[in-house]
């Protein structure tokens, strides 16, 4: 491939943080073959099945990043929420996303290792918020949701962690109460935390 070919490629695939599909390469005029000999020789590399990324960029872009990318529709949850509003010192072993139940689940690449959480609509489109960690865009339910899903999903968070991440909430200084027992509610979990927010309080 020419020089002038590969560097055209090549900002395109930073135009799109580093990471993109076969779509988007056969949209710029890159043919299936032409992908096959840019993988054959090491230009591109494949992170999971119609997706690519310059190499290089696989190191300059979090976990976080890449799942955002690949699952677009996607929602960060739980654990990874957790940790990004430093609500726990507890260290997630996969990039958590959340996915409404109607919504097919796309292949998944072996890294980073993401789990999927599905939820009915009226529990996913609930405090979707926009958020940019080291200035990459990306959806998160915002603090309350995810306090809130400690509780819900108690089987997958143990109930020192869920007591640790609502004590940690309560003691920041800027949370919102109202807006916590409204998704409480909503989620179907007020009559459990609204006792333990009464006694932290």
């Amino acid at each position: 491939m020419k020089p002038d070919r590969t560097k055209s490629i090549q900002t395109h695939f930073e135009e799109n943080g580093g990471i993109m599909k076969t779509s988007d390469l056969r949209e710029i005029g890159v043919s299936t073959r032409a992908i096959k000999e840019m993988l054959d020789s090491g230009l591109i590399e494949k992170i999971r099945h119609g997706h690519y990324i310059w190499p290089g960029k696989a190191d300059a872009l979090s976990d976080i990043e890449v799942a955002a990318k690949l699952i677009p529709q996607g929602v960060v949850c739980l654990f990874t929420a957790i940790e990004y509003y430093e609500l726990s010192t507890v260290n997630p072993s996969a990039i958590c996303i959340a996915l409404p139940r109607n919504v097919n689940v796309p292949i998944l690449p072996q890294t980073p290792c993401i789990k999927i959480y599905r939820m009915t609509m009226k529990h996913f489109e609930l405090g979707i918020s926009d958020a940019e960690p080291d200035g990459a865009a990306m959806r998160i339910f915002d603090i309350e949701k995810t306090v809130c899903d400690c509780f819900k999903y108690d089987k997958e968070i143990e109930k020192s962690v869920a007591l640790e991440v609502l004590k940690n909430y309560i003691t920041r200084g800027n949370c919102n109460i109202q807006k916590l027992f409204e998704y409480a509610k909503i989620l179907g979990k007020k009559r459990v935390i609204q006792p333990y927010v009464e006694a932290m309080l």
